[in-house]
């Protein structure tokens, strides 16, 4: 049994995939297998991939069914303690494994790593340096579009990992289980941070690890749905997990910020997408305020450590940026 599964979802990345996976072979760190979790692809990407990385273990879906259900198939494959997520538009520096590993070793109560994402085509420019929380309950990547100065160089806890580049501790997966895959793609990384915090599990940023990122490769070849996606799945993101007093106290912060971003989607010409995506989420309201009594009961941490996250995630994201 390798220690370290490395689980990559591929959807037509003919243009993508060869770089990463070459950057795979080149890592320092050894124990590792690779599953590639293929989406249907009608590029010749699977076959490039059998033909050219025999080593890859592939597991074929016959038909795009979204980043959560793919990955939690290939999680599903594996018993490695240790798991690493790839998008298959990323490339990896030599020691990213062995920094992104080496990090869950030295610290038992981290469940999983964030690693520092560069821009692939301008690599002085962060793509991420871990993903924060707004006090308006908003995803970020924190440093995005940043130049590159060393402001992110030190290694802390952040709220978590984009799931393009992250690895995770088995542990937590078997004590909250796998990606919501009534998500799709987009945010179920976001919905796991959050669970994931609330059972008490830190994430640590390691800015040793490095990687280069081609963000939004996959989704921009189906902007609507994943407009669509957003919209619906911010919201069932919110109330699924964040505590009814939190949400209370940040209602209007959070509908501020909602609006902002929906107005900005339709002056894009995706009106349409943002109407769909909050039809949707309307019609699983009933479900997710089901499964909001599960989240909440099984939470292992105080109202005010979760408030923390976000107040300490929007300050930090702002002192980087020498506000």
């Amino acid at each position: 049994m390798a220690e370290t599964s490395v689980i990559i979802v591929n959807l037509n990345g003919m243009e993508h995939i060869e770089s990463c996976l070459a950057s795979l072979f080149r890592q320092t760190y050894s124990d590792f297998e690779i599953i590639l979790v293929d989406n249907g692809s009608t590029d010749g990407s699977l076959y490039y991939v059998r033909r050219n990385f025999p080593k890859v273990k592939v597991l074929l879906l016959e038909k795009n069914t979204g980043f959560a259900y793919a990955t939690n198939r290939g999680i599903a494959q594996t018993s490695s303690p240790y798991i690493a997520l790839l998008n298959n538009d990323i490339e990896l520096e030599a020691n990213w494994l062995q920094h992104m590993v080496g990090t869950l070793k030295g610290h038992p109560q981290t469940g999983a790593a964030a690693c520092k994402m560069l821009n692939f085509f301008d690599r002085d420019i962060i793509d991420a340096a871990g993903d924060v929380l707004t006090r308006a309950v908003s995803a970020e990547a924190r440093g995005h579009g940043e130049k590159d100065s060393g402001q992110y160089d030190v290694a802390d806890y952040v709220f978590g990992p984009c799931a393009g580049a992250a690895a995770y501790r088995r542990e937590v997966f078997d004590q909250i289980g796998l990606f919501d895959e009534r998500f799709f793609a987009f945010y179920e990384d976001i919905d796991l941070d959050f669970r994931m915090q609330s059972s008490g599990w830190k994430v640590m940023y390691v800015p040793a690890a490095v990687c280069f990122h081609k963000r939004g490769a996959t989704a921009q070849t189906m902007q609507r749905m994943a407009v669509k996606l957003h919209v619906r799945n911010n919201i069932l993101f919110v109330l699924k997990n964040v505590p009814s007093r939190t949400l209370i106290r940040r209602l209007p912060s959070i509908l501020k910020s909602r609006l902002r971003v929906w107005s900005a989607y339709s002056r894009k010409g995706h009106a349409v997408a943002v109407l769909q995506g909050l039809m949707e989420a309307l019609m699983r309201v009933p479900e997710m305020l089901s499964e909001r009594k599960t989240v909440q009961s099984q939470r292992k941490v105080t109202v005010e450590y979760i408030e923390s996250l976000m107040d300490f995630s929007a300050a930090q994201a702002l002192s980087a940026k020498g506000h």
